[in-house]
């Protein structure tokens, strides 16, 4: 009996301690879990780091496609705020924060406060003062004035290419009008004249400043562009009056129009005389003075031609008086 009591006594400890052995599978289990989760998290923050110094593969890049469309389900807006911050903005915010789609270039800009700034011409002349009052008609800057390196020479040139772009727009309607009938084609010494007088009369509103004007088109940095748009417009005037030559009458007809153009500018500036009729009254004697002087050059040569074959006739007849033409 004392035998079996030491015997139940000794296999309390036993079970104790198989108990613990028993116990210490389950303990290491939980320990690798955790080590495993652990490992786990540590891959997928160094993955995520790794993002932004290498492309995704397609494998990743599915899996992350998944991971958003999983989040999507799950909260809806969290997605779109993040769909929204991925895309890039292709958008013009304006000085006002709306979101414009429109973009003005330089040049645009500065063709808006020119235009503008014509407005103020009366007033401040042809100078700097004429730009920024334009900008600020515009909800602009003084400051922008410092857009125009060549000052109030930008402010005229960009005038003078105004005027003559409507005056190309107006030839080429009356073009336009005489080829489909509805016009009759003008002989070319009115057609000339008309296209100069409307020409001229784009002055008009700014004739008491326009001797300004005229002195800072003779400044030495604006004298080519002041000639090539002059150039320009007297071309397209004898183009549509329907001059086609190509020999030295181009030079000569262009040369004639030009001075005939700057002399009638003069003429305009110092004219005071109601609607301007002494100016037009010059322009009218200097386009006959042209007509004239064609008409006598041709009739110069038709002479020279009729003396000439004069001439050659009369020795033909000597020479049959004399018998020199008389075959021995």
């Amino acid at each position: 009996m004392a035998a079996l009591l030491r015997c139940l006594m000794t296999g309390r400890p036993l079970r104790a301690v198989s108990g613990v052995v028993a116990a210490q599978p389950a303990v290491a289990h939980l320990q690798c879990s955790t080590l495993r989760r652990g490992f786990h998290c540590a891959a997928l923050r160094l993955q995520d780091e790794s993002k932004s110094d290498r492309p995704l593969s397609s494998s990743s890049t599915s899996y992350h496609k998944h991971y958003q469309a999983h989040s999507a389900e799950q909260d809806p807006a969290a997605a779109s705020q993040q769909q929204s911050a991925s895309d890039p903005n292709t958008s013009y915010q304006e000085q006002d924060g709306e979101q414009s789609e429109d973009y003005e270039t330089e040049e645009q800009l500065q063709a808006r406060i020119l235009n503008a700034a014509l407005e103020f011409v009366p007033l401040h002349g042809w100078s700097m003062e004429a730009i920024a009052a334009g900008a600020e008609s515009l909800g602009l800057s003084s400051a922008s004035t410092g857009m125009f390196s060549n000052g109030a020479g930008d402010l005229v040139l960009h005038f003078i290419t105004q005027c003559n772009s409507q005056l190309t727009e107006i030839l080429a309607e009356q073009h336009n009008q005489v080829q489909l009938g509805q016009a009759e084609k003008k002989k070319t010494s009115d057609f000339i004249r008309d296209a100069i007088e409307t020409r001229l009369q784009m002055y008009i509103p700014y004739i008491e400043t326009w001797p300004q004007a005229m002195s800072i088109l003779l400044l030495p940095h604006n004298i080519p562009d002041s000639l090539k748009h002059l150039s320009t417009m007297v071309d397209d005037i004898w183009y549509y009056a329907g001059d086609r030559s190509t020999d030295m009458n181009w030079y000569t007809k262009r040369a004639a129009l030009t001075g005939i153009y700057n002399t009638t500018e003069l003429v305009m500036v110092q004219d005071s005389s109601p609607d301007f009729q002494d100016t037009w009254n010059f322009l009218d004697n200097r386009i006959q003075d042209i007509v004239n002087m064609a008409t006598t050059a041709k009739q110069v040569q038709s002479t020279g031609e009729a003396v000439v074959q004069g001439l050659m006739g009369a020795a033909v007849t000597l020479k049959n008086l004399t018998g020199i033409n008389q075959r021995r």
